[in-house]
């Protein structure tokens, strides 16, 4: 069974900045709650391609050690799909987008969406994550747009 979900937010912000933004996932995690630690980043290298391997907490399970291979399709795309043989690749596959799309020079309109697949026994967490990853992600999206309009009216030194 799989496990959709998603949010769509303006964003006073150019494509580049907000999937800079994303990319600097140590910084990202003030907008995404389910990252608890962030060990590594390697790329993206000059064909987009990157990972990270960070601490995750899914609703009601323990944070976990996860690697995610990402692709960087400047500026419009950043693709995060869960790596192979990690511990959670027993449970689920995961893969999380953020689409960029320019409104003008200084807006662009963000979806960012979510994509569980279970496996057999753990389906019944389809059902338990359903609500709390739908509520975290309409909660994320808002979080990145106010960190990312912070940061737009902060002063440079």
């Amino acid at each position: 069974m799989t496990l959709i979900v998603s949010a769509t937010v303006e964003i006073s912000a150019t494509p580049q900045q907000v999937l800079e933004f994303v990319l600097d996932l140590d910084r990202y995690r003030q907008a995404d709650h389910k990252i608890t630690r962030v060990s590594s980043v390697t790329g993206p290298d000059e064909n987009g391609a990157g990972s990270v391997r960070l601490w995750g907490k899914l609703p009601g399970m323990p944070p976990a050690l996860d690697r995610q291979d990402f692709t960087l399709e400047k500026w419009s795309r950043l693709t995060f799909v869960g790596a192979p043989r990690q511990a959670g690749r027993l449970m689920f596959e995961f893969i999380g987008t953020f689409d960029c799309e320019p409104i003008d020079d200084e807006l662009t309109q963000v979806t960012h969406a979510y994509q569980f697949t279970f496996r057999r026994p753990f389906r019944w967490l389809e059902r338990r994550m359903s609500s709390p990853l739908a509520d975290e992600i309409d909660q994320e999206v808002k979080r990145l747009s106010e960190l990312l309009a912070d940061q737009s009216t902060t002063p440079s030194p």
